[in-house]
């Protein structure tokens, strides 16, 4: 690709993909106006999760405190940066003045008490990462550090070339005295994912399956960077993976925070590998949605899933927008549950769909949700026949939805899902 494409291609969409790198809250459609330190997500002060470091109530007598710091009285959203109360007046050390949780001698686990980094869907989740480790700093270590990382990998052949082209390109980009600062920035970026996740993946401390939930990261990031940078790619496809990407990056950075338990980093993991699994399979040719309608939708879907885990371990937002974003990615977790989406493969089940077929309908709703990724999944070529059966049974409540998505844009059938 010549630099002129290259960077035609990137400028694009520069100031999203910086703002995304940078951590911010906002949004992508937000960030363009916003500015801020370079890498300022992978540095950024440490802040407590929410609950921990928290000044309670005063000990029993103490009826006056002097200076209680500001939020003692919403322990649920404590300012960024302060980790130490003030409350208690000088001198006073009595061991049995009550820490956070009055209850407990030690400061309770995020959720209030609740297991630390439960599964997906269940309440109180991961704390917020402290704000991850600094990404290389020159394109040399960048090579160095992937390129080891690669060598001690247990990727493919293949699979290993797929990074090595992508570091390729980085490197093309930040060596370029000719790029902007924005090229750069995301450039370096993408290196920085890549060696998180490489280190992640070769951690003695990880277990094999979240190791090739790892190994998968580093492979797709490589792919979405190279799809990012095909100026052959629809442009709607183009827009739709740097603004997923570029959150998915601050999240691979975020995953090495010296503060992530092994349970918090499966957490974040877990998610990222969905949400970059149902990115790639937007581009994959078998796989991707042919009406443009359809891949916008998509797109939508799996950009909104990526925000809110960039939000939700984002130590910088409210608590009013962390809490909207574990309710959107609760309800992506659910998304698989839902008592219709397990009624249409029921349905599928009893016109005996391959077992291929189940398979895609699932992971797509993993993806993008219900229904858009049930109906995306419907629209695969592994369904085909059992949808084309499924349309003309005029006896069943689901031929209807068959039909439209045999006949139109799946994104506009979600009307035709039979109602209870």
């Amino acid at each position: 690709m010549t630099r002129n494409v290259r960077r035609h291609v990137i400028r694009a969409a520069s100031a999203s993909l910086l703002a995304a790198a940078l951590g911010l809250t906002g949004g992508v459609a937000a960030a363009a106006g916003a500015s801020a330190q370079p890498q300022a997500v992978l540095a950024a002060e440490p802040t407590p999760p929410p609950g921990e470091g928290e000044p309670e109530p005063p000990p029993p007598g103490e009826s006056e405190p002097e200076a209680p710091p500001p939020g003692e009285s919403e322990p649920e959203a404590p300012p960024p940066g302060e980790s130490e109360p003030e409350a208690p007046p000088p001198g006073e050390s009595e061991p049995e003045a009550p820490p956070p949780g009055e209850s407990e001698p030690e400061a309770p686990p995020p959720g209030e008490g609740e297991p630390e980094a439960p599964p997906p869907g269940e309440d109180g989740g991961a704390p917020p990462a402290e704000g991850g480790a600094p990404a290389p700093q020159t394109p040399d270590e960048i090579r160095t550090r992937i390129e080891a990382g690669l060598a001690s990998s247990d990727l493919s052949a293949e699979e290993k070339a797929t990074v090595q082209k992508s570091l390729e390109t980085v490197l093309g980009i930040l060596g370029d005295p000719n790029a902007s600062p924005f090229e750069k920035d995301l450039a370096s970026a993408v290196g920085a994912g890549l060696d998180q996740v490489l280190k992640l993946s070769m951690d003695p401390a990880t277990s094999a399956e979240d190791k090739a939930r790892y190994d998968r990261l580093v492979v797709g990031v490589s792919e979405a960077m190279a799809k990012f940078t095909d100026p052959d790619v629809p442009a709607d496809q183009r827009d739709g993976t740097h603004a997923v990407l570029a959150d998915l990056n601050v999240t691979l950075a975020n995953l090495a925070a010296s503060n992530l338990s092994p349970a918090d980093k499966a957490y974040y993991s877990l998610w990222a590998d969905q949400i970059l699994g149902g990115l790639l399979a937007v581009q994959q040719p078998t796989t991707t949605p042919k009406q443009h309608a359809d891949r916008q939708r998509v797109q939508e879907k799996l950009k909104r899933n990526a925000g809110a885990l960039k939000t939700y371990q984002n130590p910088d937002a409210s608590q009013a927008d962390r809490d909207a974003a574990k309710k959107t990615l609760d309800e992506q977790a659910g998304a698989t549950n839902h008592p219709a989406h397990q009624e249409l493969v029921a349905e599928l089940k009893r016109l005996k769909a391959p077992q291929a077929c189940l398979d895609v309908v699932q992971n797509r709703t993993q993806q993008a949700g219900w229904p858009d990724g049930s109906l995306w999944g419907l629209s695969d070529t592994t369904c085909a026949d059992t949808v084309g059966a499924g349309a003309q049974d005029s006896g069943s409540d689901w031929s209807a939805l068959f039909q439209c998505v045999i006949d139109n844009p799946f994104s506009t059938c979600a009307s035709r899902v039979p109602e209870d």
